[in-house]
């Protein structure tokens, strides 16, 4: 009887083994073959595609095993109309096998807004609201009101814009303001100084001045060095306690030479130490 026991023992434990290296064989052979059906550790790198157009990109995704899929588009005026500013996932990242490159193109034509009535609103509110528009800000100007930096209206190349009236996203307008009637219209001459231009401007427009003649010097030769060059002068000079009037012209100067700009840190150094 205890023979008979311990044999049933054995054979139970036998049977117990056999399944368990059965599963393990299944669940290899069911892991290994999914591996392969999603292409484990394989990876297709993404081409660049922007600069060209959804067709001139289509071959180049077929080559590679991935689709295209145009999902939006732009204007950007310094990229060709109808070729790819923007892609995602961005060039070189990895993906699957198949996988669709979400692109951005550029339109053919600005988009067109309806320009709001933004008459009587707060200055600062007005920016915002411009910004939001993909509208850029040129000048201020001022004219006789009793209601000082109130807005009373708005110019596209020297004409007034009616409230309702079309325009298109990125144009530049300018900002008619109150002077409020009053003598006392200067302001703070901030320092733009180690700004760039794109810095200087918003600075400009929060301190109710203008951006005058812009003077680049020998090492600035592009819009593109413009954009990232510093501002190393400014006329008039910064000084504490110096004012102008209500939208007076600032005259910057840019350039990118590492030794001007050195020169700036340095003197920024000493007007800290006592």
């Amino acid at each position: 009887m205890g023979f008979f026991k311990k044999g049933h023992i054995i054979v139970l434990l036998i049977n117990i083994a056999v399944a368990c290296i059965v599963l393990f064989l299944i669940g290899y052979i069911v892991l290994n073959r999914l591996e392969k059906y999603t292409n484990h550790g394989y990876y297709i790198t993404v081409p660049e595609l922007r600069g060209l157009t959804p067709d001139e990109a289509e071959p180049f995704a077929k080559e590679k095993n991935l689709q295209i899929l145009v999902i939006d588009s732009i204007y950007d005026n310094n990229a060709k109309p109808g070729t790819i500013v923007e892609q995602f996932p961005s060039p070189n990242a990895h993906v699957k096998n198949n996988r669709a490159i979400q692109l951005t193109i550029n339109a053919n034509a600005p988009e067109k807004i309806i320009f709001p009535n933004l008459r009587n609103v707060a200055f600062r509110q007005s920016l915002q609201r411009l910004k939001n528009l993909g509208l850029n800000v040129g000048r201020i100007e001022y004219v006789p009101s009793n209601f000082k930096n109130l807005v009373l209206d708005f110019k596209y190349e020297g004409n007034i814009i009616e409230p309702n009236s079309l325009i298109q996203k990125g144009e530049t307008v300018d900002i008619v303001l109150g002077n409020g009637n009053t003598s006392n219209d200067q302001v703070a001459i901030p320092s733009f100084v180690g700004k760039t231009l794109a810095e200087a401007k918003a600075m400009l427009l929060r301190a109710f001045l203008n951006v005058g003649e812009i003077q680049p010097d020998n090492t600035v030769k592009t819009e593109a060095d413009q954009s990232t060059a510093i501002i190393y002068q400014q006329e008039p000079e910064f000084e504490e306690n110096m004012t102008m009037k209500m939208g007076g012209d600032i005259t910057l100067y840019l350039t990118k030479d590492k030794e001007k700009i050195m020169a700036l840190d340095s003197l920024s150094i000493e007007e800290l130490q006592p």
